[in-house]
């Protein structure tokens, strides 16, 4: 007896002692008192509490004298043009890409500037979004809601973000028309309403599609739902044209006329830039470099190929760039415009929140990605670069924001490059032999659920 009276003592020791460790993991009276002893209120903490509770620490925190000694003048700078503003709206990947193309397309024309029409690429962005979305409902419609895949297919129906892939992609099968064909609409330039009256039309036929036995009527679904699309884009955006005639001023000051000509047939014509002489490099430190990676669903076109590119060391993207800007080639870029990013200049270090602190808040580039806390935001181009010394001292960059900026252009500090630039694409012409040859390799595929989905697409 005495033996099983010690054993259930020891029982109910054992279970008061796992009682007592769970209890410790929650906020308790003894960790609250120990946590509000711990609060030193020097003359440091008043002043920063004061200041706070009036002013935006973001503000208290700006480093002003980071932009001391910025000047304007770059040692290799590409001809400038008229400023682009994508507005309310996730399309500067679309926005950056075809500003790439100005330029040539100008010569060509004999035409001092041109701006092509992006709301007619994104009338077909949208409606190749929704049938890839549609593709990957039938797909997976066996699968549970509880699947990653069909998770990640219900929340991203048709976003505005993409990547070059997709731009390339589109121009491929749809071609390109002068801004004036098919100008902005209110929905084009502020895209929430159109996406989201989009996303209740395709959530409806995820359900159907799901609920729905027979391949034929699934087949009706899709072509109802894709019929229901199209109408929703020309109501929102305006009917694309399958041909169209249009006229400019040449350099001359001569009127020139295009008579009935489709937007593929422009492209062939006055573009004529191939874009399969583009490759596209990242530098995401949580991933080998030096290896080709390929990522599911990340395209614009279900029938086109998915994002492919290689990661390589930051240095090497530098590199690849900076010639580019010196042979007078404009090089499209992402990056994490969240960073550092104040009064038209991209300032590394910026910020200063541990003097307000007294805390360590540095991270790893690495260890950002890690943690989701370095996001490429944005994609614009690189149309400049100031070489002092033979150092990089800042690059010039063209933004689709309107005015803001320098005139709609920012002043990148090299080191800011090293950090917040995730990707880059470059001719082939300044791309070594060994590197190119990476894109001949296998390629990892990767789920777009993976952490690298997110680094090299949310390019809005």
């Amino acid at each position: 007896m005495n033996k099983r009276f010690i054993v259930l003592l020891l029982v109910i020791f054992s279970f008061t002692l796992i009682g007592k460790t769970k209890n410790e993991t929650g906020v308790t009276k003894n960790l609250l008192t120990k946590l509000k002893h711990s609060l030193v209120k020097d003359a440091h903490f008043k002043f920063a509490q004061n200041a706070i509770s009036n002013v935006d620490a973001k503000k208290l925190a700006l480093i002003n004298k980071k932009f001391n000694g910025i000047d304007s003048y770059f040692s290799n700078e590409i001809k400038q043009h008229k400023i682009t503003n994508q507005k309310s709206s996730g399309r500067c990947w679309m926005f950056a890409g075809l500003n790439i193309l100005r330029a040539q397309t100008a010569k060509n024309l004999k035409k001092k500037d041109i701006e092509f029409s992006q709301n007619y690429l994104f009338f077909y962005d949208k409606l190749e979004k929704a049938n890839m979305f549609l593709e990957a409902t039938i797909k997976s419609r066996k699968k549970p809601f509880s699947d990653r895949y069909v998770e990640f297919i219900i929340k991203h129906p048709t976003p505005d973000g993409g990547q070059w892939v997709g731009m390339v992609e589109l121009i491929k099968k749809y071609g390109v028309v002068p801004k004036e064909v098919m100008p902005e609409t209110f929905s084009s330039s502020k895209s929430r309403t159109l996406n989201r009256v989009l996303g209740l039309r395709l959530r409806k036929a995820l359900v159907d599609i799901r609920s729905s036995k027979s391949k034929k009527a699934i087949k009706e679904i899709k072509f109802s739902a894709l019929r229901d699309v199209y109408k929703i884009l020309a109501i929102h955006l305006g009917t694309p044209p399958e041909t169209f005639s249009w006229r400019y001023k040449n350099i001359d000051k001569k009127l020139v006329s295009i008579k009935n000509i489709t937007p593929r047939n422009f492209y062939k014509n006055y573009v004529r830039v191939n874009l399969d002489n583009y490759y596209c490099f990242q530098s995401i430190p949580v991933r080998a470099f030096n290896k080709l990676y390929q990522i599911d669903l990340d395209k614009a076109v279900y029938d086109g190929p998915e994002m492919s590119f290689v990661n390589l060391p930051i240095s090497e993207l530098k590199k690849m760039t900076k010639k580019s800007i010196i042979d007078n080639e404009p090089v499209w870029f992402g990056c994490d415009v969240s960073r550092g990013m104040r009064k038209g200049y991209f300032v590394s270090e910026l910020s200063d929140y541990e003097s307000i602190y007294k805390m360590n808040f540095k991270l790893t580039k690495k260890q950002t990605f890690e943690t989701y806390t370095n996001n490429p935001l944005h994609a614009m181009v690189f149309c400049g670069v100031d070489i002092v010394n033979n150092k990089t001292k800042k690059w010039k960059v063209e933004n689709s924001w309107g005015s803001k900026g320098h005139k709609g252009y920012y002043y990148m500090q090299n080191d800011w490059f090293d950090f917040y630039v995730q990707s880059v694409i470059i001719n082939k012409k300044y791309i070594s032999k060994n590197t190119l040859n990476l894109f001949k390799t296998k390629a990892t595929i990767l789920p777009p659920w993976d952490p690298m989905y997110k680094a090299v697409s949310d390019l809005h």
